[in-house]
């Protein structure tokens, strides 16, 4: 057997590549936000036949704690898939790791519209609330493990890239994580409704991030 043929035979290394990672994560957030809107309920099955309009019009106000929260679930999705975007941007190469951990963070954004759901239809209730700003906490953490891990000794980018930018993106990546905290603690202590509401200072602080340039010598 020759060199090369005994070094086929031996080596089953399987290089993963990014592409198939970032379609498959395209998918599921298409699905995730895709279903969200199963929050709605449909209330009209409670009054068969033909409701009057005073009832129809009675039945939409009361889908609206399910269209805020269905806002607000669409609105962090789309946060989580631009920052996923933007890290597969840097991010040239994976492995093994890298892969379970991505895995595990398409699994808590699965969860988002269950979580999003429940806290539409019970956002009185600490539970609900909890639950809601649990999901939105691992979610955001893995997105940062993901960063850090694939930047780390420049493990899995290339080494071109500036320090500012993967300080920008560590800190941008914990935004949601960091409004989670105060939110379950509102949530706990003060009025779960209040709570969750924090969620929507995301998208006005995020324009406040800006990748600090370093100062040459």
């Amino acid at each position: 057997m020759t060199e090369d043929a005994q070094a086929i035979s031996t080596d089953f290394t399987v290089e993963f590549k990014t592409g198939r990672i970032e379609a498959l994560s395209d998918g599921i957030f298409a699905i995730a936000m895709t279903i969200l809107i199963l929050s709605f309920e449909v209330l009209f099955n409670a009054n068969p036949g033909h409701p009057s309009e005073s009832a129809v019009r009675k039945m939409l106000f009361d889908l609206w704690p399910d269209f805020i929260y269905y806002v607000l679930g669409f609105i962090i999705l789309s946060i989580f898939w631009i920052e996923h975007h933007s890290q597969f941007h840097f991010i040239k190469r994976t492995d093994i790791k890298l892969l379970f951990i991505n895995i595990f963070g398409l699994m808590s954004v699965a969860i988002i519209p269950f979580t999003t759901v429940m806290v539409g239809d019970y956002n009185y209730t600490r539970v609900g609330a909890l639950l809601f700003e649990t999901s939105l906490f691992v979610t955001g953490m893995t997105f940062f493990v993901h960063w850090m891990y694939a930047v780390g000794n420049c493990r899995l980018v290339d080494a071109c890239v500036p320090r500012e930018v993967i300080v920008f993106y560590r800190n941008k990546n914990l935004l949601i994580p960091v409004v989670s905290l105060l939110a379950a603690a509102v949530s706990f202590f003060i009025d779960p409704a209040a709570g969750t509401g924090l969620y929507f200072v995301v998208p006005i602080l995020l324009p406040l991030f800006k990748i600090r340039r370093a100062k040459s010598s």
